[in-house]
């Protein structure tokens, strides 16, 4: 079955591998192994010695042994090592005490309990010192009291020319067993101490590693011990390397005193420490100093412990972050902010009073138009009236335009509260704004189970109008059919808007949410252009998107999203509806 006694080792050596979870593992199996099929080994050339002699009782004893290392061999084999490693020394000490009472004294067995104390300086490893000291102290204490005793255990054992040939016969016995067993122990500390000096030239290159990135990051980056001396520095926080090695082991106040520095400074950086020692985490000040140039500067500086899995400390690490740029940074975005918000303000006020002014003049206009119309329709000929219809038109249109733009300009300057809206009812009262339109098509509108959201109403009622609105004014079918509906994922609801109008080619889809983007003549169909881009930023405003699918002559779907979210937009927008009126 084997090609080679050597195969048959690694086959015994390996038994019970399976169950071992780490190469270290692996390895204290192998050694428990071998040293387990050594001894059954010697232990089987001296049942055979015995029975050569005829020592039967001796025979007997030993073949009671080798069955006791075959159980332990079993326990192996099923994954129990630490029980095989107990069980082995304890049966070892048991039999050698047993052969030593019933063979006799001048046999010499006891002499094996100071082997048997060796064994637990193979099997267990150097960590495991309290088991180390249990299998020492349960071989040398039998080997003294047995001697002590031993006066009182004569007529146990065999004749006195028996137990000197069984002493003759173990000699050699002993001598493979010592043998064997410092080799064991030899090639296992040899072992051991390569790993330990592998393990320690990892460490070393981790080291070199970790102190290679810390000089790569350009922030200022220290650790301190547990006596919070300096243990480490990067040239961004020290440049000079002399400095930085005389540092090593000295305390803060060790610095500042060198470089002359305001010493209450060290109290407040220790205090850092100190803090982040008391409560276990990350602890971060800005501190203000000024340079050599006299300019204020701004640093951020921290400092957290780092703990072992024993929750020991091993080390505090330190940084310095220069905030100076950031500082300044923000003062001019917070200045350009205020700057902003002033010039948002101005213009709102400029549209607003810009639209109220420029309405007056084009209400009068139309007025005086139909006025002119109403007490001259009998003086003006058919070119005339037709003039004068277009002028009141176009002012009609002015006006609306007007409107639009003022709607758009000022959409992200309102603080419309939002609230939970049931867009079913925002759809019953857009169906009601546009029913003239509806009755007038001989259209259908279809809507059902739309959902709950946290918008301002009016909004909703807004972008809704606009959109079936336009379903119902782009549509030249005989009977408009406008269907509202609606899909949800995880997070967030998509609208859509359905109807069978006259469709967008392809290549305008994401033109016409441009603001004044129209595809067709106020001739053919009346509007300003802004609608679809006030419906696209309320959509945007409350983190949502927009978008159209349609094809030219087949309808349009426009979908819009809402986020489940119960946030408030981004930005807010008016519907005006005292202008609306007015206009």
């Amino acid at each position: 079955m084997f090609s080679s006694p050597l195969n048959l080792w690694n086959v015994l050596s390996r038994t019970g591998i399976k169950y071992a979870q780490t190469d270290r593992e692996k390895r204290e199996l192998i050694d428990l192994n071998r040293g387990l099929v050594i001894l059954l080994s010697i232990q089987t050339l001296s049942l055979t010695s015995h029975l050569i002699n005829g020592l039967h009782r001796s025979a007997l004893m030993t073949a009671v042994f080798i069955t006791g290392l075959l159980l332990i061999r079993l326990l192996i084999w099923k994954g129990h090592v630490n029980v095989a490693k107990i069980s082995g020394i304890v049966l070892i000490n048991y039999n050698t005490i047993s052969m030593a009472v019933f063979l006799g004294d001048h046999t010499h067995i006891i002499d094996f309990l100071l082997l048997t104390a060796l064994l637990p300086l193979y099997f267990f490893e150097i960590k495991d010192r309290k088991l180390i000291f249990w299998g020492i102290a349960i071989s040398i204490i039998p080997f003294g009291l047995y001697h002590f005793l031993s006066p009182y255990l004569e007529n146990y054992g065999v004749s006195l020319s028996e137990q000197l040939i069984i002493n003759k016969s173990t000699e050699p016995v002993k001598f493979f067993c010592m043998a064997a067993m410092l080799y064991l122990i030899y090639h296992k500390n040899v072992r051991y101490e390569k790993e330990v000096t592998e393990k320690e030239m990892q460490l070393v290159n981790q080291k070199k590693l970790y102190e290679h990135l810390l000089e790569q990051i350009p922030i200022d980056i220290v650790t301190f011990d547990k006596d919070l001396k300096y243990s480490y520095i990067n040239s961004a926080a020290i440049n000079d390397p002399q400095m930085r090695n005389w540092l090593i082991g000295k305390t803060n106040a060790d610095y500042f005193k060198e470089r002359g520095l305001d010493m209450n400074l060290a109290v407040e950086r220790d205090k850092i420490l100190h803090e982040a020692l008391k409560k276990e985490t990350l602890v971060q000040i800005e501190e203000k100093l000024t340079d050599r140039q006299g300019k204020l500067r701004h640093t951020l500086k921290g400092a957290s412990p780092i703990y072992n899995e024993q929750r020991e400390l091993l080390f505090l690490v330190g940084y310095s972050i220069d905030i100076t740029e950031m500082k300044e940074a923000d003062r001019k975005l917070k200045e350009y902010a205020r700057e902003l918000e002033k010039k948002n303000t101005d213009l709102k006020h400029f549209v607003y009073a810009t639209s109220h002014d420029l309405k007056s003049p084009l209400r009068n206009i139309t007025s005086y138009l139909q006025l002119l119309t109403r007490r001259n329709a009998d003086k003006l000929d058919e070119d005339s009236m037709s003039m004068i219809a277009q002028a009141i038109n176009s002012v009609k249109h002015l006006n609306q335009l007007i409107y639009d733009i003022y709607q758009y300009s000022i959409a992200d300057h309102n603080d419309k509260p939002t609230e939970l809206t049931n867009l079913n009812n925002v759809l019953e009262e857009v169906i009601k704004n546009v029913s003239d339109v509806i009755f007038e098509k001989k259209g259908l509108v279809q809507y059902s189970n739309l959902p709950k959201v946290q918008v301002a109403p009016s909004h909703m009622n807004m972008l809704l109008t606009n959109l079936v609105g336009n379903a119902l004014k782009y549509n030249k079918s005989s009977h408009p059919h406008v269907k509202i509906g609606c899909e949800e994922n995880d997070k967030e609801y998509v609208l859509s808007v359905a109807d069978n109008g006259i469709g967008i080619s392809e290549i305008y889809t994401k033109q016409i949410f441009e603001i004044f983007k129209r595809l067709h003549a106020p001739s053919e169909y009346e509007g300003t252009g802004v609608g679809l881009a006030i419906c696209n930023k309320i959509a945007e405003n409350y983190g949502g998107k927009m978008w159209v699918e349609s094809e030219q002559g087949k309808g349009s779907v426009f979908y819009f999203t809402l986020s489940k979210k119960a946030v408030e937009p981004k930005r807010f927008i008016e519907t005006f509806d005292n202008i609306a009126k007015a206009s």
